[in-house]
């Protein structure tokens, strides 16, 4: 009796530790989102006051000279004002990158630049009010030399493989990816993929 005691009371004691670093992992997760999202933030917004203004930047792709971040550099903010959304944009997918900020798709098109631009997130984080995202949601991304409106075209399901939707265009479009379903528990087998076009 007493060594079946003794089992419960060491189960017990291993599923207490077990929780308590589980919630400790995942405050250290928020809390280093947080401070990715405030440090990008403020430097987004201080470069932006010493350049451009904010409000839509009109700006010819043929004279916009962009220069490439490198990995993990902040490139700006994305904003969908219907759905109270603002994540600041680090360059790359790494997961370190995706734990704390949505990621531009390296090799894909900069804002304000000809092309599409591809940018991912969880939709467990991040990315969660994409699922009330509808066609002609407006979509604001702030850049350090300007900012830039598109406007939601379609919204479509696809498989996880389907690499159609990160294919080069020849306007200014904007695709931004995520895990679906969003109930989906554990890793999704679909992705929700949202096309949208540079406002005119």
């Amino acid at each position: 009796m007493s060594i079946r005691k003794n089992l419960i009371f060491y189960l017990g004691c291993a599923l207490s530790i077990g929780g308590a670093l589980a919630l400790a992992w995942y405050a250290y997760i928020q809390l280093d989102m947080f401070r990715t999202q405030r440090a990008a933030n403020r430097l987004i917004d201080q470069k932006a006051r010493n350049g451009q203004l904010y409000g839509h930047t009109p700006v010819p792709p043929h004279t916009l000279v962009i220069v490439p971040p490198r990995l993990g550099e902040p490139i700006g903010r994305i904003e969908i004002p219907r759905l109270h959304l603002s994540v600041a944009i680090l360059e790359g997918t790494a997961p370190k990158t995706l734990r704390v900020a949505a990621g531009h798709m390296n090799g894909t098109a900069l804002p304000g630049a000809a092309g599409n631009i591809c940018i991912a997130a969880h939709r467990d984080t991040l990315f969660r009010p994409l699922r009330g995202v509808q066609p002609r949601d407006a979509i604001v991304i702030a850049t350090t030399y300007g900012t830039f409106r598109y406007i939601v075209d379609r919204v479509e399901i696809v498989g996880p493989g389907d690499v159609r939707v990160l294919r080069p265009t020849t306007g200014q479009e904007l695709t931004l990816i995520t895990c679906y379903p969003f109930t989906y528990v554990g890793p999704a087998p679909k992705r929700l993929a949202v096309h949208a076009r540079l406002a005119a």
